[in-house]
């Protein structure tokens, strides 16, 4: 009868302790879940608004004070984004900006979330450009982009931007 019973006390120990595992995961997944539930909402709601703000930042810029206003923007961009972003922006954008004494300002007239998840997510911005050089006469641009971000610690950071 000894026996019999320690036996039967291992087998319950045993079959608590596989319940217990199995309860402690699946209450992970559940938390998880809502870890992830809850950072998709939060992109959701933050990413569209901050695109209308920083898009123009980005994209707008007086020939005059470039240098200043693209150190702004660098701020903004993923560590891999903007090494590509000051590049280009370095020989391309400051010697054509000042050549031909350009003035970019950006209007964001639409943001729609395309993607969202508790560190990424992906917006389409709708803008309008007007550039105008020394000859003062404007030229009217609409573009759609497609902005990626990515969450770097709690601040949101774009990692990439396409012209659509």
């Amino acid at each position: 009868m000894g026996r019999l019973s320690s036996r039967l006390t291992v087998l319950v120990g045993i079959l608590f302790a596989v319940g217990f595992v199995a309860l402690a995961g699946f209450g992970g997944t559940l938390y998880w879940n809502r870890v992830e539930r809850v950072g998709e909402q939060e992109a959701r709601a933050e990413l569209p608004q901050l695109a209308a703000q920083q898009i123009p930042i980005i994209l707008g810029f007086d020939y005059q004070t470039i240098e200043r206003s693209r150190t702004d923007a660098y701020r903004l961009l993923t560590s891999d984004f903007r090494r590509e972003y000051e590049d280009d922006t370095t020989k391309n954008v400051i010697p054509a900006a000042r050549e031909r004494q350009l003035i970019s300002q950006v209007n964001v007239v639409g943001v729609g979330i395309l993607d969202a998840h508790r560190d990424s997510g992906s917006v389409m911005v709708y803008m309008n450009r007007v550039l105008t050089d020394k000859t003062k006469q404007p030229l009217y641009d609409g573009s759609r982009l497609k902005v990626d971000y990515q969450k770097v610690g709690q601040d949101w950071r774009i990692r990439n931007i396409t012209p659509i």
